[in-house]
């Protein structure tokens, strides 16, 4: 999966300026930056929620030029290969767990409702909420919400799964048994793109770094060096030192 040269702009503001990324299978890529840095552009530009001006996106058989534009076909077809999980987990709550998970499955995937529902308990009992079935969104608490979010997801098979701050409105408790579902993800090499503000977790859990900021990428790297006491740019050491509180004193 691979960005060339992207831009994209609201209004006057211009969001990515000339952005170059790839995001390598079987690894984990996560994106930190300040709030409005970009990050969820770039995120939501690999599924085609956000549709650039201009530059190119590769993945597997899609070659897409944006300054020609996107047709819905196109972004149907790379919509059933990426997963997407939001910040608000965005469930529908009129069906219960179980419905949420088997809806992509049997409307997108065409996949008979047995099987689907075979698959979609399989998940569910992977994120730890396999005694949800029947449950409703109303419920939940916001870290099951995730799980299952997660899980449905994951039951459409996706090369890669896009999380846009997925524990941000989570206390603490509730973060971590979210952040545990996808350390074991990475595990299983699954493909992700992460969005988040937790540096402990990125640490742990990226094979990529990506720093973004002002619309414009100021390391593209391995964690190792992005954390490194040695990094030489101040810039990041000062981001990092306020998000890990370093600097409280």
């Amino acid at each position: 999966m691979k960005l060339t040269k992207i831009n994209k702009s609201y209004g006057d503001k211009r969001v990515l300026k000339d952005v170059s990324l790839d995001f390598p299978a079987g690894k984990i890529t996560v994106m930190v930056g300040p709030s409005g840095s970009g990050k969820s552009t770039i995120l939501r530009s690999l599924n085609l929620l956000v549709t650039p001006e201009s530059g190119k996106f590769d993945f597997n058989n899609h070659h897409i030029d944006f300054s020609n534009g996107v047709s819905n076909k196109e972004k149907l077809a790379v919509r059933r290969e990426t997963g997407m999980v939001f910040q608000d987990y965005n469930l529908f709550p009129h069906k219960t767990v179980l419905g949420n998970v088997i809806e992509g499955p049997t409307q997108v995937l065409k996949m008979t409702s047995k099987e689907a529902q075979q698959r979609a308990k399989e998940l569910l009992t992977k994120v730890g909420m396999g005694d949800y079935s029947d449950a409703y969104p109303n419920e939940l608490s916001g870290g099951q919400a995730q799980r299952v979010a997660i899980a449905r997801a994951l039951a459409m098979k996706p090369q890669y799964v896009l999380l846009d701050e997925p524990t941000s409105a989570l206390d603490p408790e509730l973060e971590l048994s979210v952040l545990k579902v996808l350390l074991q993800l990475a595990k299983e090499k699954q493909s992700m793109v992460i969005v988040t503000h937790n540096m402990a977790f990125a640490k742990q859990v990226a094979n990529k770094i990506i720093f973004v900021e002002d619309g414009e990428i100021i390391y593209d790297g391995v964690p190792e060096e992005f954390f490194s006491s040695n990094n030489p740019n101040e810039r990041i050491k000062n981001f990092i030192a306020s998000m890990t509180m370093e600097n409280l004193k």
